[in-house]
């Protein structure tokens, strides 16, 4: 196989029919699944090259293993799935013919926005201001000069984060028009669950400290008593630990203990 375009699909407990349909789609390209968790079995990936984890070890640091597996057999484009990803063949050619044609860059069919104001996530949104990771194809270039993926994320942020680097060391976004690919966001946790208010809530914080400019860092610290307030308005416990956990600086997964 030409391992000039590598695809890298990160599992945890997916669900086998529309998992199986993703794999039996790229068979004729080299496919490297990480299985965050260690639940599949090598007759369940194919003709894929499986990377078994023993634990759920989230996103980045799955996306990181991949790219590296497949930097070492060669590969010029990392493009990385989600597991439950939905595409057509003729999706798949589009993305191969439009990856073969581009300079170094980050690319992928989903545009997300950032508010201008408090650089949180919006999707989906008019403007591009990063791509999502649920397809997000990446040059060897671009891993060369910024790294890999930031890993205390877990979930959720670790794209925009990625995306933002990148553009800091002059590299650009190409948004690739895929109209049969489509992926349901926030579906893994189930949108405004306990988990999905943590992730956001925490890893928002670190993202505007790590990348935001200094008006987006003094904005939220001045109104971070009127962020707490709304989340107890909301009754959002998940976000409050979330809160809480990022001021103790602890990041990674989170068990779900307490509030």
């Amino acid at each position: 196989m030409n391992m000039t375009i590598a695809f890298i699909i990160i599992a945890y407990k997916p669900k086998m029919e529309e998992f199986g349909r993703l794999l039996n789609l790229l068979t004729e390209y080299p496919v490297i699944v990480v299985d965050n968790g260690g639940t599949l079995a090598i007759d369940g990936v194919g003709r894929a090259t499986l990377l078994s984890q023993f634990k759920n070890l989230g996103y980045g640091a799955a996306a990181n293993i991949g790219i590296h597996h497949a930097s070492g057999l060669g590969a010029k484009w990392f493009v990385l799935l989600n597991q439950d990803m939905s595409f057509t063949k003729t999706a798949i050619q589009t993305l191969i013919r439009a990856l073969k044609n581009l300079s170094p860059c980050i690319a992928g069919p989903f545009g997300a926005g950032l508010d201008a104001r408090r650089w949180t996530t919006m999707l989906p949104s008019d403007r591009t201001d990063y791509l999502t990771g649920s397809c997000l194809a990446i040059h060897e270039k671009v891993v060369s000069k910024i790294g890999y993926f930031y890993e205390p994320y877990f979930l959720y942020y670790e794209d925009a984060d990625y995306c933002v680097r990148a553009k800091l060391a002059g590299f650009p976004f190409t948004k690739i028009a895929l109209d049969d690919a489509t992926h349901e966001e926030s579906a893994s946790l189930g949108r405004g669950s306990l988990s999905h208010q943590y992730y956001l809530a925490r890893n928002h914080m670190l993202f505007v400290e790590r990348l935001a400019p200094a008006s987006v860092k003094l904005y939220e610290f001045f109104r971070s008593a009127k962020t707490i307030a709304e989340h107890i308005m909301r009754q959002e416990k998940g976000a409050l630990r979330g809160l809480r956990n990022y001021v103790f600086r602890r990041y990674g997964a989170w068990e779900g203990r307490g509030v």
